[in-house]
């Protein structure tokens, strides 16, 4: 069957520069019954959770696989402790159509914001909001938007560092479908969600 998949890519789950961005890719994956698990989107939302509170437990990952998920670059994206963390959680797969230097990039882009935000997920916090409220700029979210590669990969970067600054939290599912589907039919969808929940409190701030 080559029905396409209909994954729900929201932010709910477990209650627990200046530089020019790139160019879309016209390629789009479509997810079908043949690229994609249809458990594989819980999965990887649940793993996610899991993640972060791993960073943020004392002990639950030592402070030299934090510094050197934190130190994960688009130079230098492959490392043990991010070998160490996909095996963990039965995530070392990759799904949804990707190969697996991609996929493995693209997790490790996760893993390095999480890890610079360690302490500083809630499911309950739509990115979009999160970002509004640490007053991220405008050029800045729409240059994050338009983002992919190895440029989206340095805008998570800058992002994860200025939620650190503000010490505020936000939903990485949300990073997570953003960096991992950023080729999918359903990319879109996600940015434009991310978006609405920007601008949306961006507006009731104004309103206040």
């Amino acid at each position: 069957m080559n029905d396409q998949l209909e994954f729900d890519l929201s932010e709910s789950g477990p209650d627990d520069s200046d530089e020019p961005s790139e160019s879309p890719s016209p390629e789009r994956i479509a997810l079908t019954e043949d690229v994609a698990d249809d458990d594989r989107p819980k999965q990887f939302a649940s793993s996610i959770g899991k993640i972060a509170k791993m960073m943020a437990t004392e002990g639950a990952l030592g402070t030299g696989t934090l510094a050197e998920l934190r130190r994960i670059s688009p130079e230098k994206p492959f490392t043990p402790a991010l070998w160490n963390l996909l095996l963990d959680l039965d995530e070392a797969e990759p799904w949804g159509g990707l190969d697996h230097d991609v996929y493995e990039r693209r997790m490790a882009t996760l893993a390095m914001g999480m890890a610079i935000c360690a302490g500083l997920h809630n499911y309950r916090e739509p990115l979009g909001r999160a970002l509004a409220e640490a007053g991220w700029s405008k050029l800045r979210f729409v240059r994050l938007m338009e983002a992919r590669g190895e440029t989206l990969e340095k805008h998570v970067r800058r992002m994860a560092q200025y939620l650190a600054s503000k010490s505020q939290a936000a939903n990485w599912v949300d990073v997570g479908w953003l960096l991992i589907g950023q080729d999918w039919t359903t990319a879109e969808e996600t940015r434009l969600r991310i978006s609405r929940s920007y601008y949306g409190t961006l507006h009731a701030q104004e309103q206040e």
